[in-house]
Order: C-alpha cells, then structure tokens, then sequence
C-alpha cells in the first residue's frame, strides 16, 4: 500500500509543483487547468458518497457549478491583470455563481413530482458545494493574489499544502509504525476511522512544525501578500500545528461520510482511495489559513 501511495502520490505532487513554480503564463494555465478538473472529479465522489446515505444530488449541475467555482472566484477576478488592470473582486463572481446555482437547482425541483426528494437533492448538492468548492476556492484565491502570471500567492499555496500533507504523511507513517508494536497503538475514533491514532497525530504534528518552520527559515521573505510577510518562525510553528489539527479533523470527516455511506474509498485512485481522499484534509485548513493571511496583509 506505501509503495503504491508513493507511486501515484509523487507524480500528482510533481505536477501541482510544477504549477507553482513554472513561472508566468505555463504554471498560471497549469494551475488553472487542474482547478476544475480535481473539483469535479471530488463533487463526483462526494454525490456517490450521498448516494450510499440514499439521498443523492443532481450530478451534473452539481458537476457543473463545482468545476466552474474555483474559477469564478479564482482565476475571473484577476483577468484585469493580464493587460496590466486591476483585478476585479471575487464576490460579484461568487454570488453570481451560487445564485445561479440555485436558480437552475429550483427549476429542476420545480419540474419534478416528488418535490420532497427533489429539495433533498437540492440541498445535498449545495452541501457538496459548501463543503468542497467553497473551502477549497480560498487555494484559487491565494494563488492568483499576485495576478494571473504570478505572485506571492503561489508562495502561500506552498506552504498550506506542503504543511497539511507532509502532515498527513507523518501521521501515516507513525501511525503504520506504532501499530506494529505488540500492543499497538491508541485508537483516536476506532467507530469512525479504525486506523488513526494518538501516535499517528503526534507523528504528523513534529513532521509538520518542522516543515513549515524550514519553509520559512529557507525562505524568510517569499511567505507575503502585497508586499507584507505574513509567516514568521513563531506563526509557522502555529500553522504547523493548526494544520495538522484541522487537516486531521477533516480527514475524520470525509471518513465519517464514507463509513455512514459503507464505503472504504471515495474514489478509484490506487494507494490514494480516491480526489476527495486527497483533498479532504485541506477543505478546514484553507478558509482558515485565507482569513489569517488577508487580515496580518491588511494591517
């Protein structure tokens, strides 16, 4: 299963690098191309997920809006800047997008009969648009802070991923570890996720503390949003271990729904179980991690 991990998981890692440090238009396009792509693919997980509950959504209004998201909010607002403008802001985008949204999800409860289950779908569809889209739309928003041909924002995307993941790959490790022991490890929420332990969690918050406080030590002024450095050793200490934190919580999360709907895997990635088992760790950390960056920014 780790081989199998490392198989698939380094070359996904080698292209979302190359999308943040391929400097100019190439990583900008990359970047923008991936954006819909893993967003559709997780929102398709996710209502296969509602499915097994037996409430599903609508697929391919869901589908549609979830690959549109990021982009409306992301990649739109910073159109200006390719001839040199200002950008525009993200929220006319993001409420023209949801409002949308819920237009053509009315109108296909209207159309239907059973109106109850219809407004079930609804509502489960606008969920996976919460819980996916509208977390994870704050990595866009980062990204393309500087622009659309780059800036510190790709700087930032670094950091809360490389820090959230690295964390999950100690945790992994750890926890692959201590279970071997004669008594094992300790189970944290056997009930919802048998594998994750107090050993695991503690393994991933050294690991990730120590990324995130090389991170900035390497690169003590690249961490900035407009010209304001907004990680200091102290505060990457912090980030390091509120990511492993949330990213642990999310994580448990996404595995709640997946015992609720007994599954073992979200989707059909080898090693990895599926997009959304890859992204779910990151869907708490990054509202938190935008809200933080654009208030020390703002200062």
């Amino acid at each position: 299963m780790f081989k199998t991990r490392l198989l698939v998981g380094v070359p996904l890692a080698a292209v979302f690098l190359l999308a943040l440090f391929w400097r100019g238009w190439p990583g900008a396009v990359l970047f923008t191309l991936l954006l819909p792509l893993f967003s559709v693919i997780a929102i398709g997980e996710y209502l296969k997920l509602a499915e097994g509950l037996g409430v599903g959504g609508f697929p391919r209004l869901a589908m549609a809006f979830g690959g549109l998201y990021p982009l409306a909010v992301g990649v739109l607002p910073v159109v200006p800047t390719i001839w040199g403008l200002p950008p525009w802001p993200a929220e006319p985008f993001e409420a023209g997008t949801l409002a949308s949204f819920l237009v053509l999800g009315f109108r296909e409860v209207f159309r239907r009969e059973d109106r109850a289950n219809a407004m079930l779908r609804l509502l489960v569809s606008l969920a996976g648009l919460v819980y996916l889209c509208w977390t994870l739309g704050f990595i866009p928003r980062l990204y393309f802070a500087g622009g659309f041909t780059g800036g510190d924002g790709r700087w930032l995307v670094l950091f809360l991923v490389v820090v959230t993941k690295i964390g999950d790959v100690g945790a992994y490790a750890a926890g692959m570890l201590t279970s071997r022991r004669a008594r094992g490890n300790h189970k944290m929420a056997p009930l919802i996720s048998p594998k994750k332990s107090w050993e695991g969690l503690a393994g991933g918050l050294v690991v990730s503390v120590a990324a995130a406080l090389a991170l900035v030590l390497v690169w003590p002024e690249r961490f900035a949003l407009n010209g304001i450095v907004v990680l200091s050793p102290a505060t990457a200490v912090f980030w390091g271990f509120f990511c492993t934190v949330l990213g642990f919580w999310g994580d448990v999360a996404e595995s709640a729904l997946k015992r609720a709907a007994n599954v073992k895997n979200s989707g059909m990635v080898p090693g990895l179980g599926g997009v959304l088992d890859v992204l779910d760790s990151l869907t708490l950390v990054a509202p938190f991690f935008y809200a933080y960056v654009c208030l020390v920014a703002s200062r």
